[in-house]
């Protein structure tokens, strides 16, 4: 019997990027922020070139492939960070222009009322900065009025920030990705009007600290950057000659970059949301603001292998909307195993614990979609894993709700 086996210990590798154009937003967009919540991507802020600044809020449906608009931002702003806490989007400092030009303001949208509020502005006004989420709290890094390298905390649960380390080399406009809680932080420029980088260091919540990384190829600020199975990808920008089209990929384990497949269109200043294996690429700049809209599917690599102890498992319904039943069966001998369920980028989301398999019985448990704390998870492809005594067998899972 031949069985598809994933290690999750390390990077689940991808192949080849597949790019298709979507329906284009509704009007053309750069400089805007982005977040995705129960698999919609909400674009929100930005400017439409000519120093005009916006706070339309934009939903794209990938499903339908249509867009839609919700509650306007309060303030209107450009190159804005987005973030997403317990499913609620919080927009953060950006451009607002006149004598001040950049901000502080916090304003925290939920989707739910169609609504915003105000929060506790951040201490320091900046924007074309890089955002991060790592448990719960969200990483504010760089940005500029002047080119800094200022890394600041913020708590939604208490509505406060706190400073922490600052990132060794001061940047504005770079791109991050979360890896199993670490923030790379990649690329930027280390100047006004120069100073395009590749530089690549990485934040540990945990411990503060930031520590050196393999640089990126092609040198780009105001990239786009995101993370999938595990691997941190860059997407785009601009090096004050070139507008790229570029992606890379970074593996952490092996601390070096990739080429991947390239986008359509060659900008700066994007929109770039993550729905499941799938990447937008919204808006953008290159000589004019645009309204383009590019879909990449990223395949997940899943190695296949013989089965090494003969372990038999059958998932139905698959997909499924409701629940599941997995069976699963080891001929030889007694033996505890462990059942987990992982999202695409090797997050875990369910333990159902250790099992005792007994020699040529069949055990079965239920999944119902949701998390450990009892969340229905998003609409996605799911790892389903059994770890026995060291031997990690996997099935995927469609969950549609």
């Amino acid at each position: 019997m031949r069985l598809f086996i994933v290690i999750l210990l390390f990077p689940v590798s991808t192949q080849a990027i597949t790019w298709t154009t979507k329906t284009p937003i509704p009007q053309v967009r750069s400089k805007a922020g982005c977040a995705v919540i129960n698999d919609t991507v909400y674009v929100i802020g930005g400017s439409s070139g000519g120093g005009s600044l916006h706070n339309t809020n934009y939903v794209y449906d990938p499903v339908s492939n249509s867009w839609s608009t919700k509650a306007s931002m309060p303030t209107a702003r450009s190159s804005l960070g987005c973030a997403v806490v317990n499913g609620k989007i919080y927009a953060i400092g950006g451009f607002v222009g006149g004598v001040q030009t950049d901000t502080n303001l916090v304003e925290e949208y939920d989707p739910a009322t169609d609504s915003w509020s105000s929060k506790t502005p951040m201490p320091t006004s900046r924007y074309s900065f890089a955002i991060a989420v790592v448990a719960n709290k969200i990483y504010v890094i760089g940005g500029i009025l002047s080119v800094m390298a200022t890394v600041e905390e913020y708590d939604p649960a208490l509505d406060s920030w706190s400073t922490k380390t600052s990132m060794p080399t001061a940047r504005m406009g770079p791109a991050c990705a979360v890896i199993r809680d670490t923030i790379f932080v990649f690329g930027g420029s280390t100047s006004v009007g120069t100073g395009a980088t590749t530089i690549n260091e990485c934040y540990d919540p945990n411990t503060d600290n930031w520590a050196s990384k393999a640089n990126m190829t092609y040198n780009r600020y105001v990239l786009g950057g995101f993370s999938c199975g595990n691997m941190a990808y860059a997407v785009g920008g601009y090096n004050y000659t070139v507008y790229r089209n570029n992606v890379e990929v970074y593996n952490p384990v092996t601390n070096n970059w990739s080429d991947e497949t390239s986008m359509q269109y060659a900008r700066q200043s994007i929109a770039v949301g993550l729905v499941g294996t799938a990447v937008y690429v919204i808006g953008g700049f290159n000589g004019g603001t645009l309204n383009y809209n590019e879909e990449g599917i990223l395949t997940i690599g899943i190695e296949e292998q013989e089965a090494a102890c003969n372990m038999r498992i059958d998932i139905s319904p698959n997909p499924f909307s409701k629940q599941t039943r997995i069976s699963f069966s080891k001929i030889e001998r007694a033996e505890d195993i462990e059942l987990t369920i992982y999202d695409v980028t090797g997050r875990l989301v369910k333990s159902f614990g250790k099992f005792t398999n007994h020699p040529s019985s069949i055990n079965q448990i239920v999944w119902d979609g949701r998390d450990d704390n009892g969340t229905i998870l998003p609409s996605g492809t799911y790892l389903f894993l059994i770890n026995n005594q060291g031997v990690k067998e996997t099935r995927i899972l469609n969950f549609i709700h």
